[in-house]
């Protein structure tokens, strides 16, 4: 269908609500180790009569249909943080994805660290991709972009709310937070988002993206999910095209 324009990108989950609802009592250990258990079997069935006995996964010989188009396979990225994680991936041929989620720039440069690591530790392995995930938006102004920052800070303390699972949910929705709740998740705080998210006029987000490309990134992903409207997320995608990506093309440097 794409003309082999597929990447697979495979994460253990997060949520202990996502947990308790696809397997009862699995935590993110087990998760993982699921989920590690499974990236060599992929590449197994793509290759075809393929059989797993495994110490989670157990099937007899079994081929994927269709068969993928790019060879040997479609590149694999797995979402690596912890340094054994790193260090899966490199050691499974799989490219890197991380994120810092609004932790700052120093995390950034943290997971570059690990994946370097992981990397030194097989040098008999091509070096992978690393593609780094963050919540980037372009706003027209200053206060546009202190709009952002009010808005996604809400959006992280609810979504440390759910991760932590502390809230009820009711018809998909997290219950909302009140004031208390939110004043005592201060590194969410709208001047904490503003200086660890990608949030700011085009020159702004132009130059911390050049950042992150001189520390080895290869890929920058816009995490995108955030509660604003679908008009507010269009405007700044369209930001993004015409102002920030011009100075990424080849010549711009």
């Amino acid at each position: 269908i794409t003309g082999g324009r597929l990447d697979i990108g495979i994460a253990r989950g997060a949520y202990s609500y996502e947990y308790q609802r696809l397997f009862p009592g699995l935590d993110a250990w087990g998760a993982g180790q699921r989920m590690r258990e499974m990236v060599p079997a992929l590449r197994g069935l793509w290759d075809g009569d393929f059989e797993l006995s495994g110490e989670f996964w157990s099937f007899p010989p079994t081929t994927s249909s269709p068969k993928p188009l790019q060879a040997p396979y479609p590149p694999i990225w797995v979402a690596a943080r912890d340094p054994n994680s790193h260090d899966f991936a490199v050691a499974n041929k799989c490219n890197v994805q991380v994120t810092p989620l609004a932790s700052g720039d120093g995390e950034v440069a943290s997971l570059m660290e690990r994946f370097n690591t992981a990397c030194e530790a097989h040098p008999d392995i091509a070096r992978p991709e690393i593609m780094l995930l963050m919540h980037t938006f372009v706003a027209e102004g200053a206060a546009d972009a202190d709009r952002l920052a009010r808005d996604l800070s809400l959006f992280y303390c609810q979504f440390g709310a759910w991760f932590q699972n502390k809230k009820p949910v009711h018809q998909g929705i997290l219950e909302p937070l009140t004031e208390d709740e939110i004043a005592a998740m201060p590194q969410y705080a709208p001047d904490k988002i503003r200086q660890n998210l990608v949030i700011g006029e085009a020159d702004e987000v132009i130059a911390r993206l050049k950042a992150y490309e001189a520390q080895g990134y290869d890929k920058y992903s816009i995490w995108i999910d955030s509660g604003l409207s679908h008009e507010r997320k269009k405007k700044s995608l369209r930001l993004f095209i015409d102002r920030v990506m011009p100075a990424f093309q080849a010549g711009s440097r």
